[in-house]
């Protein structure tokens, strides 16, 4: 049987131990949330590159209809390409962000 301090010793020990459990779920829930919106922002992502994927194509259609110069032309692709990799950066930078205020509330 055990006596009157070694009692309160293991329910400390169970608090603590609830406490953590607790903690651990909380974070759980958090990362869930993290994850939820990061696939949002992801596929708010796609649906305006298909957005604009389109409204480039007509524009395309519009300009080679009017008859602007070849050299125009390639410079708008290379925009587009330049502006694929700074949204392909700020996923990158997003997701470390995301990282890193996991591993500091770790």
């Amino acid at each position: 049987m055990l006596q009157n301090g070694e009692s309160a010793h293991v329910l400390r020990i169970f608090d603590e131990e609830a406490q953590a459990m607790q903690s651990a779920r909380n974070s759980s829930l958090m990362l869930d949330d993290a994850y939820n919106t990061g696939v949002a922002i992801l596929t708010k992502y796609s649906e305006q590159r298909d957005r604009l994927k389109r409204a480039q194509r007509k524009a395309l259609d519009v300009l080679n209809t009017v008859g602007l110069s070849n050299s125009v032309l390639k410079l708008i692709e290379k925009r587009h390409r330049i502006d694929k990799w700074i949204a392909y950066a700020g996923m990158l930078m997003t997701i470390v962000i995301v990282y890193a205020f996991w591993r500091w509330t770790h």
